[in-house]
């Protein structure tokens, strides 16, 4: 009896790592990640989006190998197992948003600077702003309606709003904006 509770609970363990093993290789490009950063900004976007997701990126595919085109620091491309252990204790929320993986064009956003003061069409990029940019420039879909800065929970953020140049009527896109499509 003993011995055929032990098969049956190998057997069980056997089968959730094979889940967890086949969730790591469902990722198709296109997929949109998310992730709790470990920036020092990552507690005021949590903060401001009432969300716990701070971080974002898009799965592509180079060489037959996955990939999260992000923008951090500079816009990059970061080996996909590496961007997951990258975050807050390597948690990742995916969205799909068609069934089909889809071909992203990348390359012209590769090296572009981070941008601190969130804004559009400046020739910087932050997170969510290149993932919004490339689903509606290239797919066609607009992911989100973009917000002004004051519709977020921005109270107690007046200095670094001030010091980053941004203003309180500039439209932004957050990492949680694209996750209510």
């Amino acid at each position: 009896m003993k011995k055929k509770i032990a098969i049956i609970l190998l057997l069980l363990i056997s089968v959730t790592i094979g889940v967890c093993w086949a969730q790591q290789d469902d990722y198709k490009e296109g997929d949109i990640l998310f992730q709790v950063s470990k920036s020092r900004q990552s507690p005021l976007i949590q903060k401001a989006t009432g969300s716990k997701w701070s971080h974002c990126g898009v799965v592509v595919e180079k060489d037959k190998k996955l990939f999260v085109l992000e923008a951090s620091k500079v816009v990059r491309l970061t080996p996909l197992q590496q961007w997951i252990k990258q975050g807050k204790d390597e948690k990742v929320k995916m969205m799909r948003v068609k069934k089909e993986p889809v071909k992203i064009k990348y390359n012209k956003y590769l090296g572009k600077s981070y941008d601190l003061a969130f804004k559009f069409d400046n020739g910087k990029w932050y997170c969510s702003e290149l993932i919004y940019d490339i689903y509606k420039s290239q797919l066609g879909i607009e992911l989100c309606k973009p917000k002004q800065l004051r519709q977020y929970q921005i109270n107690g953020m007046e200095d670094v709003i001030k010091k980053r140049g941004m203003s309180l009527d500039q439209l932004v896109v957050a990492p949680s904006d694209l996750l209510d499509y």
